[in-house]
């Protein structure tokens, strides 16, 4: 799992899935280490908890806004 200290966590919509694979795949090309929950997460782990722990911990929060986003309750 990458360190949360020092990982960019990567925040979207589901529907956003792909966009937000292409931004964390341009940012850990240019060498910076990103959390993205579908690459992370493992099976039967606390998806929950171990995204507010990664929240809390990373080094900088970046959300993707999107209609999606925008539609969202």
């Amino acid at each position: 799992m990458t360190e949360p200290s020092r990982a960019v966590f990567l925040s979207y919509a589901s529907q956003d899935a792909e966009p937000a694979r292409r931004i964390a795949g341009a940012l850990r090309h240019g060498g910076i280490e990103v959390w993205l929950d579908q690459s992370e997460l493992r099976g039967g782990e606390a998806w929950d908890a171990s995204i507010r722990r990664q929240i809390k911990s990373c080094k900088l929060f970046l959300a993707v806004i999107s209609a999606n986003t925008q539609a969202r309750e």
